[in-house]
């Protein structure tokens, strides 16, 4: 009943549009280890918008219960997998009632719907990913119900326009006291919605650079394509001029012939996008899509169609213009002359005695004219920027898998977490367990909570926050900047959350934490792993706060009272070598005799932020995107190698008529892909590794993590031998033809 009252009263204040209320009370699954503490969060509606009204949900299969069947339950998909559950199966529950000594009785539920909601589809917390049953409005009103031992409740609230979220937590936690509720958390959504937002970010940041990669690639291949197409049309516009017709209207000849392949290209793309548009979104935002299926965005498919018809036709303007303008007096008969541009390798290499040396350099880069005209330039540059990616991708990748692969990265500088949840004890009681757990070596104390941050003269901003005391060793905190929060006036933030408020370190602002205000001086930017209690909001990598303990104590009779720090948690250290499995299982032990019911105290190892797990999904699209980047620049590779040598087979049979052998002809073509492959490497290595670092160094700023980037020189020297296997190895079929040209039928057919 005074939960209830609280909560009428928080929806009474003057900055509530709306409020939804429910309650969550002491339940478990039926079998072995079932306990008031295994983890099921039930939750049953107190005001009949359960579902329907603010905290709505996304029906996955079955329909919305109704509010007055007392029987009817919606459940979470981890629940219905776990139960193997399907709508109009049935859910048995075990209820715990509130007076000791009294049977927990079973009961039988009908499942009308599998639902998710908002907080479920990227979890911030681990409370907000356990099993989650919904209970009725009916039932929450039965007596029955009111029996059961209520594990807390909360308000889903919509305030009005323009009310200040720090103004209603500060009065909703001053009411907490009032009606002796016990500790509030004020959970702000739109951290919650950040969150969401960072976890869809990274795939579609990693679709995004993988088009517009593969786009300029295949804009480089198409663009060779069209090119030498462009130059064989072209051969007859002498006459065409000679005959009355203009330049500028060849040059719309030119384009109209191109725009025909690429608009036939723009329409078949639009058709590919729109069929697999059903396989779109992935990861957690095809979870929360809530109109899977075929979608038509004009605005995307007609930006897309403009751009796959139009790009290549503004590449090769500047082309069209050159060949519209060329000299009609030879009427077509003769190729026209064009200044030379000789490779100055090329000579050297004959000096040096290597004639196919020479001769492949010369390949490699002089594009020659007319119809035998081979693309060196968007071969070069479509290599090598190929090469630059593939460099690029390894060095974000290498970084990348630092970040998700080393704890002290994302802030976990300890082995184990004690966590006592919303219990708290005094240090002298936590020494006293942990002095009972043999290779326990360092160790410090936390209380979990939120704190509202504000500059001076400005609005407060609500923050999850920790407080820590170091009790007995040092670098708990993985700090960027300053130094970790020695006493109660100071405080050290997330980039993210500096960024987002406006601050730097070494700043003075006014802090509010459980009722009471007070100034601090920033003194240090800290990575935070995950901390949260209740389902509350948690820290994040770069968003969170770092305060001393005695900032967020509370009492917690009879166990922890008066003047002293009570903390929530305890973060251990073990010394090397120690078994930690072992440990877990020798800590659970001491805290289960120390009095702390099991499942309530809990022993945690892994303290990733929600952030990093997003990030483990998809922790292999580096190496995917290096490796369809390879395969894009094999093509460019071979697309330029096969072009040159059929292009080029009057002058091989030239060659062949003067004099060189099988075996010279192909090492003429090894050597023009080396060549290519090494200029592409001498600018693509330089020019990849600065992207790569420069991609994480925006990467990281907006995660909130050390900006260092990870350079692996092993792989990145890697790549030189690499492609130029590949290369010689691609060259191997071009080679093979250019040794058989046929020089008779060649030189006859000229």
């Amino acid at each position: 009943s005074g939960f209830r009252g609280y909560f009428r009263a928080v929806a009474g204040l003057p900055q509530v549009a709306a409020a939804d209320t429910v309650a969550f009370l002491q339940m478990s699954l039926p079998g072995p280890g079932a306990s008031p503490y295994s983890g099921l969060v039930a939750e049953a509606g107190l005001s009949g918008g359960e579902g329907v009204a603010i905290n709505r949900v996304k029906v996955l299969a079955g329909r919305i219960f109704d509010p007055a069947d007392p029987h009817a339950v919606m459940i979470s998909p981890g629940l219905a997998g776990r139960e193997h559950l399907r709508p109009g199966g049935t859910l048995h529950l075990i209820g715990y009632p509130q007076r000791h000594g009294v049977r927990a009785p079973r009961l039988a539920f009908r499942v009308s719907a599998i639902v998710v909601t908002d907080d479920e589809i990227v979890p911030a917390t681990q409370e907000l990913a356990e099993p989650r049953v919904l209970l009725s409005p009916a039932f929450s009103r039965t007596r029955l119900a009111q029996s059961f031992n209520p594990a807390g409740g909360a308000s889903y609230v919509v305030l009005k326009p323009g009310a200040a979220a720090a103004a209603f937590t500060s009065q909703a936690v001053a009411l907490a006291g009032r009606y002796q509720v016990g500790a509030v958390q004020v959970v702000h959504l739109a951290t919650e919605y950040a969150a969401a937002q960072r976890a869809i970010q990274p795939e579609a940041v990693a679709l995004a650079i993988f088009a517009a990669i593969a786009g300029l690639i295949a804009l480089a291949v198409v663009g060779q394509l069209l090119n030498r197409q462009l130059v064989l049309d072209s051969a007859d516009y002498p006459i065409l001029r000679t005959l009355g017709m203009t330049r500028p209207r060849l040059v719309v000849l030119s384009l109209a012939r191109v725009a025909l392949v690429t608009v036939a290209g723009g329409v078949v793309a639009v058709a590919m996008a729109v069929a697999a548009s059903p396989l779109m979104p992935i990861g957690p935002a095809r979870f929360a899509e809530p109109t899977p299926g075929i979608d038509v965005s004009l605005t995307i498919l007609g930006t897309g169609f403009l751009v796959i018809a139009l790009a290549p036709v503004l590449v090769l303007i500047p082309r069209a213009v050159r060949v519209a303008g060329r000299d009609p007096g030879a009427l077509g008969l003769r190729e026209p002359a064009a200044p030379l541009r000789p490779s100055r390798l090329a000579p050297a290499l004959g000096l040096a005695g290597s004639v196919p040396g020479s001769l492949g350099v010369r390949m490699a880069f002089e594009p020659g004219h007319g119809r035998t005209a081979v693309p060196v330039r968007s071969a070069l540059a479509g290599t090598a920027l190929a090469v630059a990616a593939v460099v690029a991708a390894v060095v974000f990748g290498a970084s990348f898998l630092g970040l998700v692969g080393t704890p002290h990265s994302y802030g976990q500088n300890w082995a184990q977490q004690l966590d006592l949840q919303v219990g708290s004890v005094p240090a002298s009681m936590g020494r006293r367990v942990l002095a009972g757990v043999s290779g326990v070596d360092q160790y410090a104390g936390g209380n979990y909570g939120q704190v509202s941050v504000a500059a001076a003269g400005g609005g407060g901003t609500v923050v999850p926050a920790i407080g820590i005391d170091q009790l007995h060793g040092r670098g708990f905190l993985t700090l960027l900047t300053g130094h970790a929060p020695a006493r109660p006036r100071q405080i050290a933030l997330g980039p993210r959350t500096l960024r987002l408020l406006g601050l730097h370190v070494g700043q003075r602002v006014r802090v509010s934490a459980n009722g009471s205000t007070s100034m601090m001086r920033i003194v240090g930017s800290a990575v935070f792993a995950a901390f949260s209690v209740g389902g509350g909001s948690a820290t994040d990598l770069g968003t969170g706060a770092a305060v001393a303990a005695s900032v967020l104590s509370q009492p917690n009779p009879p166990a922890c009272t008066g003047p002293a720090t009570c903390y929530n948690f305890f973060l251990l250290r073990y010394k090397p070598g120690t078994d930690l499995p072992a440990a877990a299982g020798r800590l659970q032990a001491a805290v289960t005799r120390a009095g702390c019911p099991r499942g309530l105290c809990l022993v945690t190892t892994d303290q990733r932020p929600s952030d990093i797990e997003h990030y483990t999904g998809v922790r292999d699209t580096p190496l995917v995107l290096g490796v369809l980047l390879g395969v894009l620049a094999v093509g460019t590779l071979s697309h330029a190698l096969l072009a040159g040598v059929r292009r080029r087979y009057r002058d091989l049979a030239l060659l062949k008529t003067l004099g060189l052998l099988r075996g010279q002809l192909l090492r003429v073509v090894f050597w023009e892909a080396s060549t290519l492959a090494g200029a592409a490497l001498l600018v693509g290595l330089p020019v990849g590794v600065i992207a790569g670092r420069w991609a994480w160094v925006i990467f990281a700023r907006s995660a909130g993590v050390a900006s260092l980037a990870d350079v692996p020189v092993p792989l990145v020297l890697l790549v030189i031998p690499a492609t130029l296997l590949l290369a010689n190895l691609i060259a191997a079929g071009p080679g093979w033809t250019a040794a058989r040209v046929p020089a008779a039928t060649v030189l006859r057919s000229e």
